[in-house]
Parts: structure tokens; C-alpha cells; sequence
């Protein structure tokens, strides 16, 4: 009796001791800092785990989440360079106007994870704050299909919205994209892209903690090997997933920091996590864009972490929200006649 009770003690001495050393390591905000403990293994990252997350992702969205009052949604299917289907979502508040701004949005995951409720809230809360119709892209994951496939199937839906923006009700001269995370770089390649190839002319571009360099040299990179729910172990089997085929020739769309010339883009938010392995890698992107003569907004967010507004009933999540909705207000503002 004496050995299980002194057995006992030890392990939550232990347990305690390792609590502590990770509020200290990461001192995130009071209301985040029980995520401390969520540190995921970069060995759980593989195509049989993401397979499974997706059948799982996928039984979740045959009911999608409660809209905000006066948004409504809509499925529609165009099809990626390949002919391959692809989903949509569109998001548009009630009595728009015809001339509408619009969003073209990338979600996160890895490039292997499909979409989950939560980002489909903000998709959601997007459209109502900014007074904008967002379209939602449910891109191909790298589990089964490797870039460049995802980049093409969100390029496709970029260049449907602008060829069908009259149908639509959409304003051309206000359209963004945008994107979170492994999103992130979608956008930011889309936007590449447009330019490259004289395609749509975008008004701006919506980057929350995005990845952005495959090279993965940054000190942040370095120091968060095992940060909450992300971590650099996860970041590297992402891009070997994504890039088991190669870029293709096409390096910049893959990873949009290997780009040779940053002009000639459209103006960005970019949005960086304190504790987040990709924090140094955005905030290169966004000076990198500073530097070629682009407007960009940098909000480097304290006491945070990659994904942490998974947590949508935290104070934090609501304000930058709030800020990526205010973002996006003044980007078609400055647009309209």
C-alpha cells in the first residue's frame, strides 16, 4: 500500500514539475495556458493519421456550423486544372449588394487536413463583418494528392470567381484572398500567381500565421520543436507530405518565400503567433513584402501559438477576429468606385 501511495506522489510530483516547466517555457495568456499541455508528436503526422483525421473531418461536415443571423451559405463544385472536382462553399450576408466584395478562402491543416467547423465560423464571420461574399475552397489534401494539386485546385477557384463575378453580384476590384496557415501559402501563391500570369487582379491578401518557407532555417523554427498543438517536428513531416513529388518547377508556389520578386502584389495582413514555430517565416514574408513596396499590416500576437484560435470562446481569438475583419473592411473600403 505504502509503494502505490509513494508510487503515486512521485508521478504527480513529476507531473506537476513538467507543468511548470512548460508555463514556463511557453508563458502564454492566462486564458490559453491550459494548451500548454497539448504537445503533438511529429511521428503523428503521416498519411494513414491524416487519412483518418479526414474521414473523421469529413463525417463533421455533413452539418456545418450554425451561421451567424443574416449570412447565408450555398455548395456549388467547379472543377481544378486537371478536371478534378472541387468543392465550394459560399458564404454571403443577406441583401448584399450586387457589386459585392469578396473573399477567396484557403483553410489550414497542414496541406493534408480537410476543413473543420471552426474555420468555417470565421469564414462565416468574415462575410458578415466585412459585408463581403466569401468562398470557401475545399482544396485536395496532400495525403493523397501532393503539390501542386492543392495550389491548382485553389487557383481554379480564384480564377472562377473573377470570370463569374458579374454572375455572382462580386465587384472585381474587390477581390482578396486568404488563408490560414498551411491556407496561408495557398493564398500567397494564388496571389503569386495572378501576377505572374496577368490573371486576376487582386486587391489584397489575408495571411494568418502563414507558412511560407520550405527551407525551414528561421530561430523560431529552431526553438519550437515541441510548442502547442504545432510544433517544427509536425512543420517538417508537412512538407515532406506536401513535396514528396517535387515542386514541380515551381518552387514559389509551393513556398511562396522562394519567390525571386515580391512587387507587384496586392496589400497584406499578415498575422504571427509569438510561440509558433512559422513566427519567424511570416514575419520575413511580410517584410519581404515591405521591402518590394507593398502595404502590410504585421500584428504579431504575445502570448499565443499556432492555432490558437481553435479556441473561438477566448478573448484573444475574438479580438484578432475582429482585426482580420477590420483588415479586410478597410482593404474593399479603399477599393469602392
Amino acid at each position: 500500500m505504502k509503494k502505490r501511495y509513494f508510487a503515486a506522489l512521485a508521478a504527480a510530483a513529476g507531473a506537476g514539475a513538467w507543468c511548470l516547466h512548460r508555463d514556463r517555457k511557453y508563458p502564454l495568456r492566462p486564458e490559453l495556458r491550459f494548451t500548454n499541455k497539448l504537445v503533438v508528436p511529429g511521428a503523428m503526422l503521416n498519411p494513414k493519421t491524416a487519412g483518418l483525421a479526414n474521414r473523421a473531418l469529413a463525417r463533421m461536415a455533413l452539418t456545418l456550423p450554425d451561421l451567424p443571423q443574416g449570412v447565408e451559405s450555398r455548395g456549388t463544385q467547379i472543377f481544378s486544372q486537371d478536371g478534378t472536382p472541387v468543392p465550394l462553399t459560399l458564404y454571403r450576408p443577406e441583401g448584399l449588394d450586387w457589386a459585392a466584395p469578396c473573399l477567396v478562402y484557403f483553410h489550414g491543416g497542414g496541406f493534408c487536413l480537410g476543413d473543420a467547423g471552426y474555420i468555417h465560423r470565421y469564414a462565416a464571420r468574415y462575410a458578415q463583418g466585412a459585408q463581403c461574399m466569401v468562398v470557401f475552397v475545399h482544396y485536395r489534401t496532400s495525403g493523397t494528392a501532393p503539390f501542386p494539386a492543392p495550389f491548382w485546385d485553389c487557383y481554379a477557384a480564384l480564377e472562377w470567381v473573377w470570370d463569374n463575378a458579374p454572375k455572382l453580384r462580386l465587384d472585381r476590384a474587390r477581390i482578396a484572398v486568404g488563408g490560414d496557415s498551411a491556407g496561408g501559402a495557398l493564398a500567397a501563391a494564388c496571389a503569386l500567381r495572378a501576377r505572374d500570369k496577368g490573371g486576376p487582379r487582386l486587391c489584397f491578401q489575408l495571411l494568418v500565421y502563414p507558412v511560407t518557407d520550405c527551407r525551414m532555417e528561421t530561430a523560431s523554427m529552431t526553438k519550437y520543436t515541441d510548442s502547442p498543438l504545432w510544433n517544427a517536428r509536425l512543420n517538417r513531416k508537412m512538407w515532406e507530405l506536401y513535396l514528396r513529388d517535387g515542386d514541380c518547377g515551381m518552387p514559389e508556389y509551393a513556398s511562396p518565400m522562394l519567390a525571386r520578386d515580391f512587387s507587384g502584389l496586392p496589400p497584406a495582413y499578415v498575422e504571427v503567433e509569438e510561440f509558433d514555430c512559422l513566427h519567424d517565416e511570416g514575419t520575413a514574408y511580410a517584410k519581404a513584402l515591405e521591402a518590394a513596396g507593398v502595404d502590410v499590416q504585421l500584428e504579431d500576437v504575445k502570448g499565443t501559438f499556432h492555432g490558437f484560435d481553435f479556441f473561438t470562446g477566448k478573448e484573444i481569438a475574438k479580438t484578432m477576429a475582429e482585426k482580420r475583419t477590420q483588415a479586410l473592411r478597410q482593404a474593399f473600403a479603399s477599393e469602392t468606385g
